[in-house]
């Protein structure tokens, strides 16, 4: 049985969702500033969920970002998902081949990065885009402004870069650009085949999680982000469970329930 989780927003979470530091780990820094955390309970329930099944941190971050987590330097998990799917770490070593075909697959079935960035000036202005960074040459996401955002353009640009394999998803303060084929879930098809495991549990809480919370057997997603905004009501993700709580303590609820879980399934 696989555990795939994405991390921000749905495991770890930044200051903002932070009331009170009792009960709460500081899990990453960069430099001298304080970024991510964990409450302790969580972490507990997280370690006794890695000792029944395969966990596998899946997530948007860059292979830089990700080793930034002390959480999983201290232990590394066997895979890693990281670059949203662009990159797999196998024992903390990138799988070169996997990034290669993904390489290959972005040229050969999406529109090219400078196309897609050239259309996007149209719209852009330093208003409301603040940077733009380049994610393991992968894919590219800005940070943005998002009051003095322009949405009906930003629609209207989604819909131009969906029928040239490109998607978007807002998340915080970073709009990101991304193929298609740049793809959590695919990656994470490719573990479940090395592995022979056929059962997976995922969690995520943005729509680049949905394709994997869709394709699980069962799935998390916490009461915030963009997964529970779109489809609380929706009929068409039946698999995905939507937490009680918000913020920081969804990872506690996420946790405990899956090691029920797993518990029951023996």
């Amino acid at each position: 049985m696989i555990f795939a989780s994405d991390l921000d927003r749905t495991l770890i979470y930044s200051k903002k969702f932070i009331s009170n530091r009792e009960g709460i780990k500081l899990i990453e820094k960069k430099d001298d500033e304080e970024i991510s955390f964990m409450t302790e309970k969580a972490i507990k329930e997280l370690k006794k969920l890695r000792e029944e099944l395969l966990f596998i941190p899946v997530t948007t971050r860059t292979i830089e970002q990700y080793e930034r987590i002390t959480l999983f330097q201290e232990e590394v998990p066997k895979y890693a998902v990281v670059s949203n799917g662009g990159n797999i770490l196998i024992d903390g070593k990138i799988d070169v081949e996997w990034n290669n075909s993904i390489q290959r697959k972005i040229k050969e079935e999406c529109l090219p990065f400078e196309e897609v960035l050239l259309k996007f000036k149209e719209i852009a202005s330093k208003e409301w885009v603040i940077k733009r960074r380049t994610a393991d040459q992968l894919f590219t996401y800005c940070i943005v402004d998002r009051k003095k955002m322009p949405i009906e353009k930003i629609y209207s640009f989604m819909d131009w870069l969906e029928k040239r394999n490109w998607k978007v998803s807002l998340q915080g303060r970073k709009l990101y650009f991304v193929p298609h084929c740049v793809c959590k879930w695919r990656a994470l098809q490719y573990i479940k085949e090395q592995e022979n495991i056929d059962f997976i549990i995922s969690a995520g809480d943005s729509l680049l999680d949905l394709p994997m919370l869709k394709r699980a057997d069962i799935s998390f997603a916490p009461a915030h982000g963009e997964i529970y905004k779109s489809y609380r009501a929706d009929g068409e993700a039946k698999n995905i469970i939507f937490t009680e709580r918000e913020g920081i303590l969804a990872a506690e609820e996420i946790l405990e329930k899956i090691n029920s879980y797993a518990k029951k399934a023996g």
